[in-house]
């Protein structure tokens, strides 16, 4: 049997990125949300807001398989934090490419380091912490060690 504390760090972290994702679509799709979701440091990206979402949609799922204490919702939770981790990375390494743009040829867009702090970055904190204190198991487990 799982642990509870698995069980819900998946349930928080799904609602979580759900509760971004959509925010950032909304914030898109209807102007006057912008504004109010600006001043959380969401910006108004459908598609970031749509991979924040697969991201939350699978930590839901390894919620539901390790309540129902079905095979694979580890499995679920380890590919879950992979992926905000992967897209953690991605989005922190964008932004700095557009702050090194500015410094280094002082043309584009305006950068403020502020802009680092979007949810796919701040998310991707714990459960890369996560992945680092579990996967050790997970990995043991596949390789028989």
């Amino acid at each position: 049997m799982t642990s509870t504390l698995k069980t819900t760090f998946a349930a928080v972290f799904g609602i979580l990125y759900w509760l971004s994702g959509l925010t950032m679509i909304l914030s898109a799709l209807v102007p006057a949300l912008a504004e109010p979701a600006g001043q959380f440091m969401i910006p108004a990206d459908p598609a970031a807001g749509f991979v924040l979402c697969v991201v939350g949609t699978v930590f839901l799922f390894a919620y539901r398989r390790l309540t129902a204490g079905t095979a694979g919702g580890q499995a679920y939770l380890y590919v879950a934090m992979g992926l905000s981790l992967i897209f953690g990375i991605v989005a922190l390494l964008s932004m700095l490419a557009v702050g090194a743009d500015l410094i280094l040829f002082g043309d584009g867009e305006p950068w403020d380091p502020a802009q680092v702090l979007i949810p796919m970055v701040w998310l991707a904190l714990l459960p890369a912490i996560g992945l680092y204190a579990w996967g050790r198991e997970f990995v043991g487990n596949i390789t028989g060690t």
